[in-house]
C-alpha cells in the first residue's frame, strides 16, 4: 500500500511539468494514449509545441522512443526529444 501511494505521488508531481531539460538546449516529454503509439506521438509533439510556443518557436523533433505496452500493463507511450527553434523547411520549398 505504501508503494502505491508513493507511485501516485510521483505521478501527480510529474503531471504538472511534463517537459524536462536533458541538456544542450534539448528537452524531453512523454505522452500516453489509449489509441495507440501514433496518437501518443501526436500528443507528445503537441506538448512540445505548446512548450516552445511560449518563446514564439516550434518543436524540432530529434527522436522518438516508443513503448507498446498493452493490456493490463498500460497504454502505449512515446517519449520525444526535441529542441525549440525553426524547423528545417528547405526540402519543402523545392
Amino acid at each position: 500500500m505504501r508503494y502505491l501511494i508513493l507511485c501516485l505521488l510521483m505521478v501527480s508531481a510529474c503531471a504538472g511539468q511534463p517537459v524536462s531539460s536533458v541538456g544542450a538546449g534539448r528537452y524531453s516529454v512523454t505522452a500516453t494514449s489509449a489509441h495507440g503509439v501514433v496518437a501518443a506521438r501526436e500528443r507528445a509533439v503537441k506538448l512540445a509545441n505548446n512548450y516552445c510556443r511560449r518563446n514564439s518557436q516550434q518543436a524540432v523533433v530529434q527522436s522518438f522512443d516508443d513503448e507498446r505496452l498493452g493490456g493490463v500493463i498500460g497504454d502505449p507511450t512515446s517519449s520525444l526529444v526535441f529542441k525549440c527553434g525553426t524547423p528545417n523547411t528547405t526540402a519543402l520549398s523545392r
